[in-house]
């Protein structure tokens, strides 16, 4: 267990009170950081936050109570859910950090395990790593300047993780130690060792070129929990709690530290932190910014309600990450040039009306709140008495005319340090109609070489400086009245003309003469005028900067459509060449025609900016603009316009679903893997794509993006960017980052969508040839159609020729035969035209019906052949049996195949009753698949080439039938059985 007064360290506040004893705040100085706490979700203003760390690309990690959360600039992201299925144990981590490699480290009370940015996958510490207890407590985790992660346990034991190699120091639990309970309390990088503070107050060293040789170290004198150490070239300086502070060398021990302000506090609690180019102390109430020698740089009020003590500090460069119970606090450098000045008259209204700065370098103010005097020593003098003290000008050079809301005019007396009342006297014009409406309200001072000019809300005034005597300005104009205008700034041409602005406009006053010069139709409140040569630039109350001509022309507007931070324009000043312009919300510089805003990111302490509130000191090149919370002093001498340092954003989150499939993912390696492509497979959609800009507390950064070359979009909190079932192609993302400065920042991205096959150039091409294919091959089927048609017709006229024209001739020489013959010989030869024309009109019909396509149902064709058969039985007498098919009703023949299976038939049915024994002639025929017509006969006795005969001619026709449809003829002659068989393969008679 610790010791009971390093118990009572948690449980009261102590520790090292460094800032204001050496460098005591001074109000009007300025300062070079500045403090923001950062909104880390937008429903909740208040965050407990237990550790605190940052990666290399800027982003904030940060732990709560069981959670880790990542900042990308405008929103956090759970870490945790993000690898709930990748942790292998439910463990609440208790200290994080993300090392120089992109390891985010978490470390609990037993395990150690640590989520790989790059991959976004989590790696478990094996045991045997890990110190060989239980209860592996976890005190600190730390990385060492040599880049080295450190991890502190409760029991003593040290683990040293360098790249992948993992080394444990169980020096301080070895014997002897671990009874007093000693564990690290601080840890540093020093002489090429690592220097560890113990709870004992003694140290120890460990030695990395020796093999992690350890050195444990006494220090005489020294008792007490070593609460932090920080390297000093040859010293290493020992912040001791209770004890003070001690410088250490390895020769000369210990002695005590001699740092000029330097003391201990017991009772406010603080952590003194190591960096790089900075030093940080923190308690419960601010932050002190220390140089490598422990000298206070500055010192920052923490903005926390509840004063909750600094439980975290990170420090990266010359920024500072501060956690505490309510929150994350930033310190940061501020804009180079950029201070402020800040009133001490006591009260929370701060706000600022005039200032006047005089050659020597001393400066009169005036707030709300009571005036001040500022010598040129520094030292403040506040004259409370004086309020609401508006406009400021130099009667002398100690005399000071003050124009105030509500009490008239005053004098400031600078070497008596004094106020008094203006003396002076109404003219008698001025006592006989004014002397109840006097000019209390004083808005705008000038002088001529003979008068003050009193700018007010009654109109203008004139004060002799000679007699004092006071007068008001009457004009001829009858649209008009001077008296109604409240006269906000006064431009002086000569003694009798010059420039009025007012709250309806511009007014040029020439003797008696009052012209109002812009807006030339309508009103609009101007609060000054600036004259940039032939320009004269006006500070509008709603429409923004406008610059005009002599003749009150419009030449240029400046609005927030330009870059402006707002249309109410306040204040006005000219200063080496840049415009400076204080608005209801924020500050600008103009030059050239470009807008440089100034926001609160960039340490403007205040965004709203007070009437006339200006001065230009050109002696020390310095403007000062008055706003609620004090005076904002520019150091013109700065670049303003020239290379500011860019806010980068990242691409941080990619969510994508698949259309059906329901699959979802998301991929939040993006900005450290260092893509610039996204391929979205076919069917998926790119549902959120989320940017971050880690630095966006520091300049107000704004993001846009455009898609190709559509145009800009703003991205705002918490917004994506999507593409939902986009087209296939590869889109064009710019991302643009946008701060307060002038230059902007831009990424490009690629989106490519891969197309589904049928998407694709090839498989149009391919589908392009299947139809130049398929008409191709329509064409050529056309071609063998017209070409087979041709070949029927020319058969039929073959066969109508050799058929029907041979009949016909013989007809034709029997009737001549006929008429020159003898009666007895007539019926002979009438008997053979009889029989001549009967065989013409068969062969006509068979000729007809094959080519007639309503018979080319294999229904037709049987009825066909079994019609011809019993016409031929009525002639010749036989005996038949016709086996014909189950499936006849049904199925398709092609012309071709019924015609000459018909013809085959015939020819085949013919020679078989011709050479037939007059016994059964059997007929079969089979349609299927495959055609087959088989007819069988018998035939008396051995006869010898009865093929022949029954073929004769007859059989080389049948043949060459059956070659023309594909078919095979084949004839069986056995034992006094004769059987000519015709077959057609499957699909042939389709």
């Amino acid at each position: 267990m610790i010791s009971s007064r390093f118990a009572a360290q948690h449980r009261a506040v102590i520790g090292v009170l460094i800032g204001w004893l050496v460098f005591w705040y001074n109000p009007v100085c300025g300062q070079d950081y500045t403090i923001a706490k950062l909104r880390l979700f937008p429903d909740r203003d208040e965050v407990l936050i237990k550790d605190v760390t940052r990666d290399s690309l800027g982003f904030i990690w940060f732990l709560t109570n069981g959670e880790i959360y990542r900042y990308d600039g405008y929103r956090s992201l759970d870490i945790l859910k993000t690898i709930a299925d990748k942790r292998h144990t439910d463990e609440m981590p208790q200290r994080i950090l993300v090392d120089c490699w992109n390891r985010l480290w978490m470390v609990g009370n037993t395990n150690l395990s640590y989520l790989d940015l790059k991959t976004w996958k989590v790696h478990n510490v094996a045991p045997d790593f890990l110190p060989p207890v239980p209860d592996r407590a976890v005190y600190w985790m730390a990385q060492m300047s040599d880049q080295t992660v450190m991890i502190a346990y409760e029991n003593g034991h040290i683990l040293l993780i360098n790249g992948d190699r993992f080394t444990r120091i169980d020096k301080l639990n070895g014997p002897g130690l671990n009874r007093n309970k000693i564990f690290p309390r601080a840890a540093t990088w020093w002489k090429g060792k690592y220097w560890v503070g113990t709870t004992a107050g003694t140290l120890l060293s460990i030695d990395p070129q020796r093999g992690y040789e350890t050195e444990y170290r006494d220090l005489p004198g020294i008792h007490n929990v070593i609460m932090s150490m920080i390297p000093q070239g040859d010293d290493l300086i020992l912040d001791v709690y209770q004890q003070g502070v001690f410088r250490y060398q390895p020769v000369n021990g210990v002695e005590k530290a001699a740092f000029d302000g330097l003391t201990i506090s017991s009772d406010i609690f603080n952590l003194l932190k190591q960096g790089g180019e900075i030093h940080v102390y923190a308690d419960n109430e601010s932050a002190s910014v220390l140089d490598t020698n422990l000298r206070v740089v500055q010192r920052l009020q923490i903005p926390s309600r509840h004063r909750f003590r600094t439980a975290s500090v990170h420090i990266t460069g010359n920024e500072v990450l501060l956690g505490n119970e309510e929150g994350i606090f930033v310190v940061y450098p501020k804009t180079s040039g950029l201070s402020e000045l800040i009133p001490v008259n006591p009260g929370a209204n701060k706000s600022t009306r005039g200032i006047y700065v005089y050659p020597d370098g001393a400066i009169f103010y005036g707030t709300y709140n009571g005036a001040g005097y500022i010598d040129a020593t520094g030292k403040v003098t506040t004259l409370q008495a004086l309020r609401h003290a508006y406009v400021m000008l130099p009667m002398n050079d100690n005399e000071l005319l003050v124009g105030t809301e509500g009490g008239f005019l005053k004098v400031f007396d600078r070497k008596e340090r004094r106020i008094r009342p203006l003396d002076y006297t109404l003219s008698d014009v001025a006592q006989k109609l004014y002397a109840f409406n006097l000019p209390d309200y004083v808005l705008s001072l000038a002088e001529t070489d003979t008068d003050y000019l009193i700018g007010s809300t009654a109109g203008l005034w004139l004060l002799d400086k000679k007699t004092r005597r006071l007068n008001r300005v009457e004009t001829n104009s009858s649209v008009t009245r001077l008296s109604d205008l409240q006269v906000r700034h006064i431009r002086v041409i000569n003694k009798q003309h010059m420039l009025l602005s007012t709250n309806l406009g511009l007014f040029e006053l020439n003797k008696k003469e009052l012209i109002k010069r812009y807006p030339q139709s309508g009103n609009l409140g101007i609060y000054k005028s600036e004259a940039v040569g032939d320009t004269l630039w006006l500070a509008t109350q709603g429409k923004g900067l406008v610059a005009i001509d002599r003749g009150g022309r419009e030449q240029h507007v400046f609005s927030t459509a330009g870059g402006l931070s707002n249309n109410l324009v306040y204040s006005l000043v000219y200063a080496n060449g840049i415009l400076v312009v204080g608005t209801a919300d924020g500050l600008n510089l103009i030059r050239n025609g470009r807008v440089r805003r100034i926001g609160t990111g960039e340490g403007l302490h205040q965004s709203e900016f007070n009437s006339g509130a200006a001065f230009w000191d050109q002696t020390r090149q310095r403007v000062y603009v008055g706003g609620l919370m004090g005076y904002t002093k520019l150091d013109m001498t700065q670049m303003w316009f020239g290379d500011s340092p860019e806010l980068a954003s990242y691409v941080t989150e990619i969510h994508t679903s698949t259309r059906n499939a329901g699959g979802k993912s998301t991929d939040y390696t993006w900005p450290y893997r260092g893509e610039r492509t996204l391929v979205l497979e076919p069917g998926q959609s790119l549902t959120g794509l989320y940017a971050g800009t880690p630095g966006n507390y520091r300049a107000d950064a704004k993001l846009r993006y455009a898609l190709n070359q559509g145009d800009w979009e703003p991205l705002g909190l918490g917004q994506f960017i999507s593409l939902i079932e986009p087209s296939p192609g590869s889109y064009r993302l710019r991302l643009e980052t946008r701060g307060n400065g002038i230059q902007t920042r831009e990424k490009e991205y690629a989106i490519v969508k891969s197309p589904f096959f049928y998407e694709t150039w090839w498989f149009t091409a391919l589908i392009v040839l299947l139809a130049m294919g398929l008409v191709l091959l329509w064409y050529r089927s056309r071609l063998r159609k017209i070409s087979r048609e041709q070949a029927i017709r020319n058969r039929i006229a073959a066969d109508l020729h050799d058929e029907v024209g041979s009949s016909l001739t013989r007809i034709f020489f029997q009737a001549n035969t006929l008429a020159a013959g003898s009666a007895e010989n007539a019926g002979k030869q009438l008997k053979q035209i009889s029989d001549t024309s009967k065989h013409a009109l068969l062969t006509m019909s068979d000729m007809v019906w094959s080519i007639d396509s309503r018979f080319d149902t294999t229904k037709d064709l049987v009825i066909r052949m079994k019609d011809y058969v019993y016409r031929l039985r009525e002639e010749l007498d036989f005996s038949y049996r016709f086996e014909e098919p189950e499936n006849s009703e049904s199925g398709v023949l092609s012309q071709a195949v019924r015609q000459n299976l018909f013809l085959i038939f015939k020819e085949a049915l013919t020679n078989a009753i011709k050479y037939s024994n007059g016994s059964e002639i059997v007929i079969s025929l089979q349609l299927g698949a495959l055609i087959r017509l088989t007819v069988a006969n018998r035939y008396e006795g051995k006869q010898n080439g009865v093929a022949g005969r029954q073929g004769g001619r007859g059989l080389e026709n049948m043949e060459q039938r059956a070659e023309k449809v594909g078919g095979t003829l084949s004839i069986t002659d056995e034992g006094g059985h004769f059987r000519l068989i015709f077959t057609l393969p499957p699909k042939r008679g389709v």
